[in-house]
């Protein structure tokens, strides 16, 4: 009986301990939801399969900063 004693306990301190609310916190990112076709996706993996050590958010975002420096050197 003394492991349930024990689980009831750090059960107890989990939820007692709580957690931060997700708002709360200061942010740098924002989630978002795009929609992309599928052809376009398809290309992005053969091109993330080139550099495995890029996740597929970090290349979209790295993107937008191209796209942003580009069109902001254009006005």
């Amino acid at each position: 009986m003394t492991v349930k004693k024990k689980v009831n306990r750090y059960i107890r301190k989990f939820i007692d301990d709580g957690a931060d609310v997700k708002d709360s916190k200061d942010k740098e990112f924002k989630n978002i939801l795009i929609r992309v076709p599928i052809s376009v996706l398809i290309q992005l993996a053969e091109a993330i399969e080139k550099k495995p050590w890029i996740y597929r958010t970090q290349w979209i975002v790295e993107a937008i900063h191209e796209k942003l420096k580009r069109d902001l050197h254009e006005d």
